[in-house]
């Protein structure tokens, strides 16, 4: 008994280690100054569910601000056969030719921070760690520190997510 709850334990912890998420800061990378790339608007996959009858993916559409777009993600529950919907508010800023975006989740003040390389109908999503400790009170000294640590394979989760356009 006392091996199966030890088990259940390390289970958890390892589940818990595994699904990491991106990292969170109080203030965007930039204020929202570039225009949205229309390549972006639109339906997107993840890659790795196309032949899933219910994939994970990305509604991605216009705001009435041209430096602002809306991004929907739809993931599928099994538990109650429905997906899941997540509504975010976001910009992108572009640092050493990597765009990262600024997402807010609809009524939430704090932004998620993803780079996002786009190739042609498909692109790469990299969640920045949540393993960074820095905490920000200036959009210049995020920026500063993205600049800096960009480049490091550390700086992101593992697990990059790739979605392929579906309609265009």
């Amino acid at each position: 008994m006392k091996t199966k709850n030890l088990l259940f334990i390390i289970f958890i912890a390892i589940i818990f280690v595994l699904t990491a998420c991106p990292y969170k800061s109080k203030v965007p990378i930039d204020v929202p100054n570039q225009e949205i790339n229309k390549e972006l608007i639109g339906k997107w996959i993840k890659k790795a569910d196309k032949s899933n009858d219910n994939p994970e993916y990305f509604m991605i559409s216009k705001r009435s601000d041209k430096f602002k777009c809306d991004i929907v993600k739809f993931e599928y529950q099994s538990s109650d056969s429905t997906y899941k919907k997540t509504k975010y508010i976001t910009h992108f800023t572009t640092i050493k030719n990597k765009l990262f975006l600024n997402m807010q989740k609809e009524d939430e003040d704090d932004f998620y921070l993803h780079r996002l390389d786009l190739s042609g109908d498909e692109f790469v999503l990299y969640e920045l760690t949540e393993n960074i400790d820095e905490q920000f009170t200036s959009s210049k000294a995020l920026k500063k520190f993205i600049k800096k640590n960009m480049k490091h394979s550390f700086f992101y989760n593992k697990d990059e997510k790739k979605y392929i356009k579906v309609n265009k």
